[in-house]
């Protein structure tokens, strides 16, 4: 097997997504409480809009208000996908392969990436199945009206996917940071990533034309400022992956 095939082995061994033992062997009673509680959440997100979209005070393109978190789940998808090494007790395993740390951390990383591509496809075709049952039943909307949505939603998605590779490794970093000799800023990193992040986030639209953050997840353009910090953020993906490389073969502390 060549270096590129077993790179590549390293991805799809890393895209088949390991649960954790500890939430597997919760008890039946608490995933049925988790599940109940997410069913209602869900049910109750369909009545309003569908409630606002019988009395034909909804905008379609308001129904990505419900993404605006993808964000932190980016984050925690490259957290989780390093914790779960040492929440398994398979860090040893893992760490001992023998594969140079940039491919370990790297193929974990392109996995994170991968599995956000399907994620977002997912609810982009679930989004769009919606708008288009409110426009058939609903006389005050058309399939134009879902055209729109659509557009709106597919430069905001894109956006995520431009920034993806940022957010997914910083996950991965702050999962590492405990491990290695970044021990001690570990708690400035979740106040960074997590508090300082999120103020950035929500002024995103602002630094970028755009007036609001409603504005900035429906706009169906990406601007030539935002491209240019998507590519800032994918070089500072690939030094922070390498960074976190070098502190799991030189700095690590378990």
């Amino acid at each position: 097997m060549t270096s590129n095939e077993t790179f590549w082995a390293l991805v799809r061994h890393e895209f088949k997504l390991k649960g954790s033992w500890r939430k597997q062997n919760r008890s039946p009673i608490a995933k049925w409480w988790w599940i109940g509680y997410v069913s209602l959440l869900l049910i109750g997100a369909i009545a309003l809009t569908a409630y606002f979209a019988i009395n034909s005070s909804l905008n379609l393109e308001y129904l990505w208000f419900a993404t605006l978190g993808l964000p932190y789940i980016l984050f925690f998808l490259g957290f989780g996908s390093l914790k779960r090494e040492w929440e398994n007790d398979t860090y040893g395993w893992w760490l001992t392969l023998p594969y140079p740390r940039l491919w370990l951390v790297g193929a974990k990383w392109l996995a994170c990436l991968l599995r956000t591509l399907l994620i977002f496809i997912g609810i982009l075709a679930l989004g769009t199945l919606y708008a288009t049952i409110i426009a058939i039943l609903a006389p005050s909307y058309s399939l134009a009206d879902v055209g729109s949505f659509i557009r709106s939603g597919g430069g905001w998605l894109l956006t995520m996917i431009g920034f993806s590779p940022l957010l997914t490794i910083l996950g991965i970093l702050t999962a590492s940071a405990p491990y290695t000799a970044l021990r001690p800023i570990t708690p400035i990193l979740w106040v960074l990533f997590m508090g300082g992040g999120g103020m950035i986030y929500a002024d995103i639209p602002g630094n970028f034309g755009e007036p609001s953050v409603y504005d900035a997840a429906t706009t169906p353009t990406i601007s030539w400022n935002m491209l240019a910090a998507m590519v800032v953020g994918w070089v500072v993906a690939y030094v922070v992956i390498r960074l976190i490389a070098y502190l799991l073969e030189k700095k690590l502390h378990i």
